[in-house]
């Protein structure tokens, strides 16, 4: 047993000197969390601009032009208060709106002065073209506007001649979300489960897929297996070599989450996303025991392939396994029993996405994971083990 350990030890060190030279396998393994992160970022952002937008607090006010404003000022000055710029257009507005001078307009008749100080309704019109999708934030919130200012209106009308505005609104339905900000965040946060879980499925595709059928191709296989060392060493060695590359992809995305929960402002989308460094260490722990099957299956896969390509190639199957818990949670939004824990991948997002929900890390669903993940490894590694002696495997 000494022997054994001894020699898993050497294989050991021996890969991850070679997977730590090979810069193209580093690159692969290390890019995707950088990116995951970043695509994050940049969804949280763009929220945020287009919330901007919607209630326009945009970086550049919402310009609207408007032909006849001087015969509704009380309109036009509520639209200026809401930060709305108006500007004056002479007679061929509408014109100017067909030959694309002008993406759209608000255009007041003359008789708009005398019909609304009579009490009357006035008919204006906001022209625009529909098929530019450019300025559809921009229509939707000056519409809106409009509505909020023709209701007011409406209310003092009634008020004025002794009327309620009640009569006319006989039920007001109001609102109550029971939802916390923290959990109101998740929405924002509902795709960090998926990316994680699939960084500890790619995140050694590219040092497994070298380590077997890429040595394979080289024929430096066939020199290692004439050694002493047992075949259970040999695959040991090279997956406890990827397992601790994937933890390493891991804490690196981790670390850039960390970083990115520092400085994006969600309290500008009105959220309180509270994830601690603590609660971030829960997640590794919760995905330790999903990296283990990653790597097993990985190996497992990529003994059979004849060549490195080829290996990517049947891997990338792989990446469907986080899509299918994925998809029963869309499925069933909410859904959460107490069987989840014995299932790979949907016990983990399930975990995961308390953690980012602000619950604690639930110990009892870490050991149901260790307790699945330790014999299915030790499933996969043994049958990846007895194909290694085989010639079919070995000289294809």
């Amino acid at each position: 047993m000494e022997n054994f350990f001894n020699t898993l030890l050497v294989i050991f060190k021996k890969e991850l000197h070679d997977a730590l030279r090979d810069r193209r396998s580093l690159r692969m393994a290390f890019l995707p969390p950088i990116y995951f992160v970043g695509t994050f970022v940049g969804t949280v952002f763009l929220i945020l601009h287009l919330q901007n937008e919607a209630n326009g607090k945009g970086s550049e006010p919402i310009q609207l032009s408007v032909l006849g404003a001087e015969y509704l000022p009380p309109l036009t000055d509520w639209l200026q208060e809401q930060g709305v710029k108006v500007h004056k257009v002479g007679d061929d507005a509408y014109r100017q709106v067909e030959q694309k001078k002008l993406d759209y307009v608000l255009i007041i008749p003359k008789e708009a002065e005398q019909q609304f100080a009579t009490g009357e309704s006035v008919v204006a019109w906001l022209a625009y073209d529909a098929t530019n999708s450019k300025i559809q934030t921009s229509i939707s919130f000056i519409k809106q506007q409009i509505w909020s200012w023709n209701s007011r209106m409406g209310s003092l009308r009634l008020l004025s001649r002794g009327i309620s505005p009640a009569v006319v609104s006989p039920l007001y339905l109001r609102e109550m979300n029971i939802a916390s900000d923290q959990k109101m965040g998740f929405f924002v946060m509902a795709s960090l489960p998926m990316f994680l879980i699939l960084s500890v499925f790619i995140g050694s595709v590219g040092f497994t897929a070298d380590m077997t059928a890429g040595e394979r191709e080289r024929r430096s296989l066939e020199s290692l297996l004439i050694t002493p060392a047992s075949s259970a060493a040999i695959i040991m060695g090279k997956w406890l070599t990827c397992l601790v590359l994937t933890f390493a992809v891991l804490l690196v995305e981790l670390a850039l989450l960390a970083v990115a929960f520092a400085f994006i402002p969600f309290n500008q989308l009105g959220l309180r996303v509270d994830v601690s460094v603590l609660d971030l260490l829960g997640i590794f722990a919760a995905l330790t025991s999903l990296a283990v099957i990653a790597v097993s299956l990985q190996q497992m896969i990529a003994i059979f392939a004849r060549s490195f390509k080829d290996a990517q190639t049947y891997m990338g199957v792989i990446i469907f396994i986080p899509m299918l818990p994925m998809m029963y949670t869309m499925i069933n939004p909410g859904a959460s029993e107490p069987w989840f824990a014995w299932v790979p991948v949907l016990g983990h997002q399930a975990v995961v996405k308390d953690l980012l929900l602000g619950s604690s890390l639930d110990v009892i669903a870490l050991v149901k994971f260790w307790l699945v993940a330790i014999p299915l490894a030790a499933l996969l590694l043994v049958f990846t083990a007895n194909q290694l002696r085989k010639p079919k495997i070995v000289y294809g």
